[in-house]
Order: C-alpha cells, then structure tokens, then sequence
C-alpha cells in the first residue's frame, strides 16, 4: 500500500490485515521506514532541521539501505507461507526522491509484491488529515509534508503504472473507508483464488 502522507494507507492495510486474520490467514505486517537501523535513523531525520538539507541522493541511500533489510524479514514470512502487506514500500522512493527516468532500474534490485494499491487522494485533504493526526500525536510534521512536494510526488504516484510493469492498481483515496477497503478486498481475494 503506497501513495503520499495522509492518503489512509495505514488505515487500510490494518483492516486488511484483519480481514485475512478473519479468514485464517498468516499475515506479516511491515512498513518502511523499518524498524531496523536505517529505518529509525530516516524517521529521526524526517522531522528535523537537517532533513532539508541532505541530498536527494543521501535520501535514496537511506530508504535503499533500509528497505534491502526490510526485504530480509519480508522473505522469511514468504517462506513461512505468510500473505506480506508492506505499508509503503519502494515506491515511495521512486515517487519521492528520483526521476522517472530512473524507475526502472531503480526498481529492479527490490522483490516485485504480488500487488500494489496506490491510494490516490487531493493533496490538501491529505495535508487536513496530517494536521489532524498530528493534533492527536503531538509528532512535528515531517520534511515531505509539503503542499508543493506532495503535489509533485502525488503525480508521480499516478504515473508509476506507465513506467513500471507492477501490478498497480491507483484506487482513489477520497471515497469513504469502508468502500476503499472493499475495493481492496475484492483485487485480494481475486489474487487468492488464483
């Protein structure tokens, strides 16, 4: 599940999650950032001064650094017969930090998911819902939480699926959550049954 901050992905794959649980399934949950090393280091980072500062290529290093070793656990719940669903994954580096140029290879060192659900959403109703969740949280607002980096990053998102040969599907964010989470449900259980 993928797509700029504020769009409900965590929302949707905690629900999901339940719905495979509900139905006897196995399921590993992860997201990146990770909690591994690189994964705390970027999520210290997002919400400080310094963040606007690092390079675009320090940032790919990171989010490449941390991924390969969420990919680690990732195999072993595949191995375990597990159903993954990765609450962002690199995706959002291809959206946030590269060119589309450098898509495809980029994405060629990654394991491809099964399937892909880009929650599209208008950028100033996600940047609503941030506000609010930070209102709940006390969290500061982190470095990509901008009107102007989220819209460019939110077209990029939409044009992820006429670069990349990933089963991607853009599912619009604005609809009410029980309906996104039909949608959802439905691409799944198609993909189960095969």
């Amino acid at each position: 599940m993928d797509g700029i901050d504020g769009n409900g992905k965590s929302t949707q794959i905690k629900l999901l999650k339940e719905y495979l649980e509900h139905q006897d399934k196995e399921v590993f949950l992860t997201s990146e950032p990770s909690t591994s090393e690189h994964g705390k280091k970027i999520e210290n980072l997002l919400r400080r001064k310094e963040a606007s500062r690092l390079s675009k290529k320090k940032w790919v290093e990171l989010f490449t650094l941390d991924s390969k070793e969420n990919i680690k656990e990732i195999k072993i719940a595949l191995q375990e017969n597990k159903i993954v669903l990765c609450d962002r994954y690199y995706y959002s580096t291809l959206a946030y930090q590269l060119n589309e140029k450098e898509w495809q290879a980029y994405s060629e060192q990654f394991l491809k998911p099964t399937i892909v659900f880009i929650l599209d959403l208008p950028v100033p109703i996600a940047l609503e819902r941030v506000k609010e969740k930070y209102k709940l949280t006390g969290e500061k607002k982190a470095y990509f939480e901008k009107l102007s980096i989220l819209r460019a990053v939110r077209k990029k998102f939409l044009l992820l699926p006429n670069y990349l040969s990933d089963n991607i599907k853009i599912i619009k964010g604005d609809m009410p959550i029980k309906k996104i989470s039909e949608d959802i449900k439905k691409e799944v259980d198609l993909l189960i049954k095969k």
